[in-house]
């Protein structure tokens, strides 16, 4: 039986760092015969990525424009803000100002009539109030004259010539006659006359 020495460890050491430089070398030769792809196909490569980006962009858009055009609210906003839909809304807006304006002049023009018609109904109003005015105060002279008179005559005729005047000239008579004169007179008018005269005075008495 053969005797085995043993090996000795640097012995080892040696082949294990020939080992590892030998598969170093290995890996080194396989990665240089890889071929190289050249730079054109990497650019053609992002060229395709950046059209892809593109292209699912612009699908984006026509999907939205699609959706915008289907809305009819928002068609209706944006032909609204058009140039001529907004032309169109200031010329209506000019149309109606205009309208409010000649409405306003029309106003004011029917205004300044009726306060000169007023003006003139209050002139004639405060005419016709000087002119009865007037009459009555010749009215009531006139009343105080007569019972001046009748109240000289002796009843009897007063009472003949108080029958020939109006109901109301000898209301206004005997309502400014003493009570005692009416008294003295009143019994040589005609029954009828006098009860209306009568009924009369009460009411304004009342």
């Amino acid at each position: 039986m053969k005797k085995r020495f043993p090996i000795p460890s640097y012995v080892l050491a040696a082949l294990l760092c020939f080992l590892v430089v030998k598969l170093g070398l290995t890996g080194i030769l396989v990665c240089t015969r890889l071929p190289v792809l050249p730079l054109s196909i990497w650019q053609s490569d992002t060229a395709l990525a950046k059209d892809g980006q593109d292209e699912n962009i612009d699908k984006k858009k026509v999907q939205t424009e699609k959706v915008v055009g289907k809305s009819p609210t928002l068609n209706r906003q944006r032909n609204n803000s058009s140039p001529e839909a907004l032309e169109v809304k200031r010329l209506q807006l000019e149309e109606e100002r205009a309208q409010l304006d000649e409405e306003r002049k029309r106003l004011e023009a029917l205004k300044n009539e009726i306060d000169e018609k007023l003006s003139k109904v209050t002139k004639i109003q405060a005419v016709i109030q000087k002119e009865l005015g007037k009459k009555e105060d010749a009215s009531h002279k006139r009343i105080k004259h007569l019972i001046k008179v009748y109240e000289a005559m002796p009843p009897k005729k007063a009472a003949v010539l108080i029958e020939k005047l109006s109901m109301e000239v000898i209301i206004a008579l005997f309502s400014q006659m003493k009570g005692e004169d009416v008294g003295q007179i009143l019994p040589y008018v005609s029954p009828e006359k006098a009860a209306k005269i009568s009924e009369r005075l009460a009411t304004l008495g009342h």
